[in-house]
């Protein structure tokens, strides 16, 4: 089985890498060129930022980096914020009746069970992590003599096709679209799917909770503040205000995020490729839902929308074709 790697992508797409690569020829017979991709960044060479010391699976991985930590503990104690506000100053209204109160209740803590679900997977897995050091000749006399294959000059690692190295995870990550600080992990091939859960889940979140502070603050305004809750009136509005203010915030950047992935998904090109403006013509073209499916699974159903369900990715030996069953 050949593995030959000559797509220009692979020399000067990734977020740290530039195009001074050294060619080598094994002296240990495998008769395999490797050619280093030197990234600019140094400094974390040979060593590694998650948590877990071999990062052999999906789970069991947090990237050890003080800025992403903090915005990912910020990002729930915005969404504690938004759940007092929401229960105990906007559902509170006394012209709300008991079902109303009710079924909203249900609705606000399903969606946001469903977000936070999806940013711990997303900040939890494993984004599709190379092997470290994994350019050995044992893995080399898998390829065909004289075939081309890319090494990683930090990491060490075979750096399959469209994957990049990220200077904070200080990895290989495969089908790497962007290092996000607010679930301080990468998005890659392995917790895509759960990126685009939790944008999907918490711009919907964040426009419902938008209509319902509307409600709030139009019976407040039309009886006077007598139907407000027991909280006095200036404190209610700051509250509403506040999380009004939040839930604009979130709807407009997590609303772009989902998009932006979407669109990343339909042009078969990802953020890092986008910025670089990598042609995609030498990949073989696929539909938008054969493309969804390799996000998401093979198989059409709930389980897209379900952050617990792993697309169980089954690759080939080439590490080109990847498919997904769920």
């Amino acid at each position: 089985m050949s593995f030959t790697r000559l797509l220009p992508e692979n020399d000067d797409d990734d977020d740290d890498d530039d195009n001074n690569n050294n060619q080598t020829d094994l002296s240990s017979g495998t008769g395999v060129i490797v050619k280093d991709v030197v990234p600019r960044s140094m400094n974390d060479i040979n060593d590694c930022s998650c948590i877990c010391s071999c990062c052999p699976t999906v789970s069991d991985w947090c990237i050890k980096d003080a800025l992403g930590l903090s915005c990912g503990v910020m990002t729930w104690i915005l969404f504690v914020y938004a759940e007092f506000v929401f229960v105990f100053v906007i559902l509170t209204t006394k012209s709300f009746s008991s079902l109303f109160y009710f079924i909203n209740f249900l609705i606000f803590h399903c969606l946001q069970f469903l977000a936070i679900s999806s940013h711990l997977r997303t900040m939890f897995s494993n984004p599709g992590a190379v092997p470290l050091k994994n350019a050995t000749p044992e893995n080399l006399l898998k390829y065909e003599h004289g075939a081309t294959v890319y090494r990683c000059a930090m990491c060490q690692s075979i750096k399959p096709p469209r994957a990049h190295h990220c200077s904070i995870c200080k990895r290989c990550i495969k089908r790497m679209d962007h290092h996000c600080v607010f679930v301080n992990n990468c998005v890659g091939q392995n917790n895509q799917k759960y990126f685009i859960l939790f944008t999907l889940y918490t711009s919907i979140l964040s426009v419902y909770g938008l209509v319902i502070i509307g409600i709030h603050l139009t019976r407040c305004i039309s009886s006077n503040w007598a139907d407000c809750p027991v909280w006095s009136p200036p404190l209610s509005i700051i509250l509403a205000i506040s999380l009004g203010l939040e839930g604009l915030a979130f709807s407009t950047f997590t609303g772009i995020m989902f998009f932006s992935q979407l669109y990343s998904i339909y042009s078969d090109t990802n953020q890092i490729e986008s910025f670089k403006r990598v042609s995609n013509l030498r990949r073989e073209e696929k539909s938008f839902i054969e493309s969804l499916k390799i996000v998401f699974g093979s198989k059409i159903g709930l389980t897209w929308l379900n952050p617990f369900s792993v697309p169980i990715d089954v690759i080939t030996q080439n590490d080109e074709r990847i498919t997904f069953d769920v």
